[in-house]
């Protein structure tokens, strides 16, 4: 398979870790992809309510993303942890993940004020919101300037270890787990590309380039051929079902077309590999269905 870019991929093992990191310093820890969708933040982490205001009171959440973006930029470029005051004054340190040299995605750790520092006047908020935000501002933990740079010695040896451990797996193969993954659950059902592609946050052409490329495959051999594995499945289970109920209950809606693909793709007609299934003393029985 060709090379392809790396994508973060969060284990509980290290989400647990970095749960007791932050639960120790009441901060969050998120993280985000290389293109800086959100994929996951840990137990209690929720934003602050002096964030919650200026986000959803306020009305100000997207000057939050569009700054995240280009601090995700700038932490990439410099290859480094960089630490940054927002626009609402409040602190975060966005760190990119590194492995084998690209980066894979980042973590950022933040919500906090430094010691010495004042929050904005927030001139243009009515003052009883302002007193409200002064409030939630001086509620959030503070460190001093010697204290966070502890800190971020302690998240950089924390994202080396994410790396370290190859926590990171290549985009393919998690690609490939998870079109898996979504027939496996739902073959027999009646599922389209369109709707496993919406799904797991993929384009159809993608998907559909994805797997003629590095598997010689299609979203439809994969789901015949895992539809075929339920008939054999149930006939092991129960060699008396017959090819209709089989064809059916593995989601198929015509008998005859089940029994076409499976006599093509498993070299012997439905019939003949149900009589397979039962005891020796039964097989003597004619059984023409599916032949």
């Amino acid at each position: 398979m060709s090379a392809v870019a790396l994508e973060l991929f969060l284990s509980d093992e290290v989400q647990s870790l970095l749960d007791d990191f932050a639960s120790l310093l009441d901060v969050r820890v998120t993280f985000f992809s290389m293109s800086g969708e959100f994929l996951r933040r840990g137990k209690a982490m929720r934003n602050c309510e002096y964030c919650r205001i200026v986000h959803e009171d306020l009305a100000r959440r997207q000057l939050c993303v569009s700054m995240d973006c280009d601090k995700q930029r700038e932490a990439i470029e410099k290859g480094q942890i960089i630490d940054y005051r927002c626009h609402a004054g409040l602190h975060e340190c966005l760190a990119p993940v590194m492995v084998r040299g690209v980066a894979a995605g980042f973590v950022m750790f933040g919500q906090f004020r430094v010691e010495g520092e004042n929050p904005p006047e927030w001139a243009d908020v009515p003052e009883p919101r302002r007193e409200e935000l002064i409030r939630a501002y001086w509620e959030l933990p503070g460190f001093t300037p010697e204290k966070l740079k502890g800190i971020l010695g302690v998240l950089k040896t924390l994202i080396d270890y994410i790396a370290v451990r190859e926590l990171a797996v290549l985009q393919g193969d998690r690609l490939r787990a998870e079109i898996d993954r979504y027939i496996e659950k739902h073959a027999a059902e009646d599922i389209r590309l369109p709707d496993m592609a919406k799904k797991i946050g993929r384009s159809v052409s993608t998907i559909s380039q994805f797997l003629r490329r590095n598997y010689q495959t299609s979203f439809k051999g994969l789901l015949l051929d895992a539809r075929l594995r339920i008939a054999e499945k149930m006939w092991r289970k129960d060699p008396g079902a017959t090819v209709a109920e089989v064809a059916f209950a593995a989601g198929f809606r015509d008998q005859f077309y089940f029994s076409r693909v499976f006599r093509r793709r498993r070299g012997v007609p439905p019939g003949k590999f149900r009589s397979q299934m039962r005891p020796a003393g039964e097989r003597n029985i004619v059984d023409g269905a599916g032949e």
